[in-house]
């Protein structure tokens, strides 16, 4: 009897055994056929992205380019005023090809004007004007379609203007073709801005406007005045009188500045009606100041 026993045991261990075995190796044989089955048509995932926090891609330096240059000002709004004891004259600049010049003249002290542009001659720009006696008057201009500088002047109330080389060769202008450039008696000077503006000379000394400062030039060298805001000055022998801005004249204040200048500008009045931010001209007449500017024409008296 134990033989049998121990007989039958083993039978039954080597039957677990062979069904242990045979199912290993239909794991096996299915994981086999699933490995084939996905590298014959599914393709294996990509693998996950990292990220690192806290890094940014730079964003790209601009190129540093030089600012363009301001555009040059045009002096074509210039403004003149000149009189004459019977005639007075006035003018506009214009510029040379682009806006045509106005001149006028006035036979009653300003109350009427009469257009006496010479358009026949080809005028272009006006540079300086001047009455150089009771009635007759003179200029400086670019004429024609190349722009030459001459000097006119005119002996007939402005119905014929005359070119006159010798009145040129003596005149003080700011050159139309290079604006920084002040010419004084036949001879270039530099100005102290690239476009300035209301040349006026008596005598030595000449006087300027660049971005509303007034500078003026006694010898070889340019200095500047105040106060600031001018929009139109004149000379007064070697003193030089400012129109300019004030917070405190509802108009156009008036300032002079006495040639050695030890007290500096000296206040002399207030031109009501008048707009010192806009084409303004001044000038002297038997002491009064007279100023133009937009439609009105005011007086000062006793300025000089």
């Amino acid at each position: 009897m134990a033989r049998r026993s121990v007989g039958l045991t083993g039978a039954r261990w080597v039957a677990v055994a062979g069904v242990a075995a045979l199912t290993i190796t239909v794991v096996v044989l299915v994981a086999l056929a699933l490995q084939h089955s996905r590298s014959d048509g599914v393709a294996a995932p990509n693998p996950v992205p990292t990220f690192t926090l806290g890094v940014t891609t730079p964003t790209p330096t601009p190129t540093w380019e030089a600012p363009s240059p301001e555009p040059q000002a045009s002096r074509a709004d210039e403004r003149f005023l000149t009189t004459g004891s019977a005639v007075w004259w006035r003018g506009v600049a214009g510029e040379c090809g682009v806006t045509e010049p106005v001149i006028e003249r006035s036979d009653d002290g300003g109350a009427t004007w009469t257009d006496v542009t010479p358009r026949y001659l080809g005028i272009g720009e006006v540079m300086a004007m001047n009455a150089f006696s009771a009635a007759d008057a003179e200029m400086v201009a670019a004429m024609g379609p190349t722009c030459e500088v001459q000097a006119l002047r005119t002996y007939t109330g402005g119905e014929f203007w005359e070119p006159y080389p010798e009145v040129l060769a003596a005149s003080r202008y700011l050159d139309s073709a290079d604006p920084s450039l002040v010419i004084l008696l036949g001879e270039p000077v530099p100005a102290p801005c690239p476009a300035p503006t209301g040349l006026r000379t008596s005598g030595d000394t000449a006087a300027l406007i660049c971005d509303g400062v007034a500078w003026t030039r006694t010898g070889a060298n340019w200095t500047p005045l105040t106060p600031t805001g001018v929009a139109a000055l004149t000379l007064v022998g070697p003193d030089i009188v400012l129109a300019h801005a004030d917070a405190s004249c509802d108009g156009t204040a008036v300032s002079r500045v006495a040639e050695n200048d030890l007290a500096g500008p000296q206040p002399v009045g207030c031109a009501a009606g008048t707009d010192p931010a806009s084409p303004t001209a001044v000038t002297i007449r038997d002491g009064d100041l007279l100023v133009w500017s937009r439609d009105a024409l005011a007086v000062l008296e006793g300025v000089a």
